[in-house]
């Protein structure tokens, strides 16, 4: 019989990874700790409206490739809609909605013709975006680039190529902070630019934003389970995992709560970075070299504000938020389709804000959506909701990349993923991804 790959964590990580090595012939026994798989990105019913909530609001990019062939590995591709084009609305405190539609162009003239032609920019704005796309543009000018803005922050670099302070507060910090999770005064300017790269200045397909139309654990949990027990595998929630089994170099395999020992000699750790230390034993935690790095990580916090109310407050789907703390609104009852008065407000990077009650978060919240849309005026909320995620990404901080460990490790038989691993991606779903098929693989060529 084939030896069994154990993954210890069924979030995406693990996930996508279970569904790779299942389709390659590989028996998995995925481990997971809670009673529903998902980690970080996943849904639920709330008792008291019947809704089904995200833990925290995603958006999608046609550069996500590692997560659309998950998604269509799994057969839920549909539960994910994408504009045409790259279209995003904004919303000012004068209650004026502006747009950028950018047109099926080559790259990057879709993004600089969207932008040139949108309301939603100044004349000097829209001639510094086109500065900023030629700079990104140049091969020569990246490789240099590269070298250089490595130990600056995103409003370091932005600044440094000429981008105004309006532009930077009211487009380029906003999708810096969607992107990354992290305030553009600390987020590295290295790996946002990466991300600029992919998501605006590569093609029009991959600028394009999914929608998830479904709960997030619908788009993918039950469906990627499935796939690795349709192929023999085990999918086992509540087992929650103490221990990684390393003696002589080699991972044995884990040791659960209860005392149980798994052997295997193949382990996949998909837990995220601040739980991996306390699996490793004293002395290997330790390493130098290689494992102790992962403990300089630091974590940013997302707030999500669900909120319902006894009539609609807006017919935006979605739309970014300017001159306001909140920064990204979902209209949940018109994306879900269920004609529900249901919003969901995006708060992230919030270091300044994770310590406040849920009740002065709130406060707050509805204090700017009533300056921003007039359907509030007489609206009365009936529900609300608030979810803090302390640990809902790791800070992409400058310097950060030194910290972040590959998906091979220096213990035989241990292999690494999550978002936080080396994928020179944000914490994003398709890090998250990626590193899950990244994983996979040398698995598979190991073996």
């Amino acid at each position: 019989m084939a030896e069994e790959i154990i993954i210890v964590g069924g979030g995406l990580a693990g996930l996508a990874a279970g569904v790779a090595l299942s389709g390659a012939g590989r028996r998995v026994r995925l481990l997971e700790q809670k009673p529903y798989l998902g980690g970080r990105a996943r849904s639920f019913r709330d008792s008291a409206t019947g809704s089904v909530v995200d833990n925290g609001q995603h958006l999608f990019m046609g550069c996500y490739h590692s997560t659309l062939k998950f998604f269509a590995d799994i057969g839920t591709s549909q539960t994910v809609t994408f504009e045409p084009q790259l279209r995003v609305n904004f919303l000012d405190p004068n209650k004026k909605v502006t747009e950028l539609r950018c047109p099926f162009l080559p790259a990057p003239w879709h993004l600089l013709a969207g932008i040139f032609l949108s309301n939603s920019f100044s004349v000097r704005q829209k001639i510094d975006v086109i500065r900023m796309g030629r700079a990104l543009r140049s091969a020569n000018v990246a490789a240099e680039s590269s070298r250089k803005i490595d130990r600056l922050t995103v409003e370091e670099w932005l600044s440094g190529l000429g981008q105004s302070e309006g532009l930077r507060r009211n487009f380029w910090d906003l999708f810096c902070i969607a992107a990354m999770n992290e305030d553009p005064r600390i987020a590295s300017a290295l790996i946002f630019e990466r991300v600029l790269r992919l998501a605006l200045f590569n093609s029009p397909a991959d600028s394009r934003l999914g929608i998830p139309r479904k709960g997030l654990s619908e788009c993918y949990t039950n469906a990627a389970a499935k796939a690795i027990t349709d192929k023999g595998g085990r999918v086992e929630l509540r087992r929650d995992v103490r221990a990684l089994l390393i003696s002589d170099g080699a991972c044995r395999g884990v040791r659960l709560a209860d005392g149980t020992a798994i052997e295997g000699q193949t382990v996949l750790g998909a837990v995220p970075w601040h739980v991996l230390p306390g699996l490793l034993p004293p002395d290997v935690a330790d390493m130098p070299s290689f494992f102790a790095r992962v403990r300089k990580l630091c974590h940013a916090p997302i707030i999500s504000l669900h909120l319902w109310f006894d009539r609609p407050v807006t017919d935006l789907e979605f739309v970014g938020l300017r001159g306001t703390t909140i920064q990204w609104l979902f209209n949940k009852g018109k994306i879900l389709g269920t004609g529900e008065n249901y919003v969901s407000l995006v708060l992230s990077g919030a270091h300044d804000h994770v310590a406040r009650s849920k009740e002065d978060l709130l406060e707050m919240a509805l204090r700017e959506l009533r300056a921003l849309l007039p359907g509030m005026r007489d609206a009365k909320l009936t529900h609300s909701l608030v979810i803090k995620e302390r640990f809902a990404t790791f800070s992409p901080r400058v310097g950060v990349e030194a910290f972040r460990l590959p998906a091979v490790t220096p213990v035989r038989g241990l292999y690494l993923a999550g978002d936080w691993t080396a994928t020179g991606l944000p914490a994003t779903i398709e890090g998250a991804v990626r590193s899950g098929y990244t994983a996979a693989d040398f698995i598979l060529r190991s073996s």
